[in-house]
């Protein structure tokens, strides 16, 4: 992965936004440059100008600037994915907007009384080169009270959190040629309706299991609940899995025990029109099982029920399976970046719909901050000069004498990056995060701005 200046970044992912007019789309680029500066910031602190600022309010006032045209350059950019394996990371975050009251237009959070957005994402994963590829497609959600005295027929057939899954894989599609998509799920997507989805697409899936007691046709054609099913796999192996100490709970070793089946679920006995117009009456699929054995008295054991179209017939397909969903951390991490590198719940405008828009600014800019964890320390070998600017380089070594004359590795040159915005780098610091990468590159920014300052200069007292 060639690492990309704000700018270029930004041409790369915003020129073909469409906004009905071509100078909305320059704007765009010029908010988008403007947040890259400052992530965490404000649109006034972002956007210093009045002039910049007040174009900034009208640009998200119109309604040709829309979630999806905003983000749609980026996503069909992220799908088109060159030949490898993938993985679809989704889940659904809250964006609490209740200390924003002027907002109109929110959906309820949590227990009702929270207000908000509901965004439902899909997080690209290149697994072989260990790299994030960017956001493959989103849903807007706005959760609204059920209706009382509500059938279930009828539940099945209206609009719902559990459909954004469903929808999400529609949305994001079917893998190009030499490209192999697994979609992961954690237990929020575990029924029957999104896993028919999955297949149509043609990719593949690992979810974790909710419904251990579902009724499934075991691989002996019997029909039991799907833990009893489980309880009858082939072991595969075991391995230690050393767990850091919590609050209230001490660091341990735990002996981990993989093994494997396969099952077939049946279609239930109540499905919505999409699963009978579909045709689909039954699913079959592997299943890896993830526990710990003898686990210290008073613990309660680790367990996983990993759903999977993968083979999982010897321990290392399996624990390619386990993997795949260990990897499902991402996307929790790239929350994270949205709550806290760029403040997604600070900013609100007057309406939810104007909002959405800049959610999706923001969703998009994400993808920015978090890929840059990434880059350093997945390709430590790799050289700085084949992955780098080299005014970027040049620039680093101005600032670290004791650089000068080194060839740095990508590594290195992200851990220096890191040193500049915080990280100190001892033996026993273990690797940067995102945060501490993102200040030490605006601090370079600001560098490479009196770089160029004084370039420009001396040119023109040259002249």
């Amino acid at each position: 992965m060639i690492l990309l200046d704000n700018q270029q970044w930004v041409e790369k992912n915003f020129s073909a936004c469409e906004f009905n007019h071509k100078r909305r789309t320059l704007r765009m680029k010029v908010v988008a440059k403007n947040m890259l500066a400052r992530p965490d910031g404000s649109l006034p602190t972002q956007n210093q100008d009045w002039s910049d600022l007040k174009a900034a309010y009208r640009l998200f006032d119109r309604p040709e600037v829309t979630f999806e045209a905003v983000t749609t350059p980026h996503w069909e950019q992220t799908k088109n994915t060159k030949p490898g394996r993938y993985l679809l990371i989704s889940d659904t975050t809250d964006i609490s907007l209740y200390n924003h009251k002027a907002t109109t237009g929110l959906g309820m959070l949590g227990d009702g009384k929270g207000r908000g957005i509901q965004l439902h994402n899909c997080l690209m994963y290149n697994s072989d080169e260990k790299q994030i590829v960017g956001q493959a497609g989103a849903i807007l959600f706005y959760r609204k009270p059920a209706p009382k005295n509500e059938k279930r027929m009828a539940r099945l057939n209206r609009r719902r959190e559990s459909s954004l899954w469903d929808e999400l894989v529609d949305q994001v599609g079917s893998a190009p040629d030499g490209s192999q998509w697994i979609h992961v799920f954690d237990r929020g997507g575990d029924n029957f309706e999104s896993i028919c989805h999955i297949k149509q697409t043609g990719d593949d899936w690992v979810i974790r299991a909710s419904k251990l007691n579902r009724r499934v046709i075991d691989r002996n054609g019997q029909t039991r609940s799907l833990k009893e099913a489980t309880e009858e796999g082939d072991v595969l192996g075991s391995y230690d899995l050393n767990l850091r100490s919590r609050p209230g709970v001490a660091a341990r070793t735990a002996k981990i025990e993989v093994s494997s089946t396969s099952v077939t679920f049946p279609r239930p006995s109540q499905f919505s029109t999409w699963v009978r117009e579909s045709g689909i009456n039954d699913l079959s699929m592997n299943v890896v099982v993830v526990q710990e054995v003898d686990p210290p008295e008073g613990i309660k054991p680790i367990k996983w029920v990993l759903l999977t179209s993968l083979p999982t017939a010897t321990f290392e397909q399996a624990w390619q399976v386990i993997e795949d969903y260990e990897n499902r951390w991402l996307i929790e991490e790239y929350h994270k970046v949205l709550k806290t590198g760029c403040g997604i719940e600070k900013h609100a405008l007057q309406t939810a719909g104007r909002t959405e828009a800049l959610v999706g600014l923001i969703s998009v800019i994400g993808t920015r901050l978090f890929q840059l964890k990434l880059i350093g320390r997945n390709q430590p070998k790799a050289l700085a000069s084949t992955h780098v600017l080299p005014h970027w380089l040049r620039c680093m070594q101005a600032a670290r004498p004791k650089l000068q004359g080194r060839s740095l590795t990508v590594y290195e040159f992200f851990r220096e990056l890191a040193k500049m915005g915080g990280f100190i780098g001892r033996k026993g610091d273990g690797e940067p995060g995102w945060m501490t990468i993102w200040r030490g590159y605006r601090e370079l920014t600001l560098l490479l701005d009196g770089m160029r300052l004084a370039e420009q200069t001396r040119s023109k007292s040259c002249g």
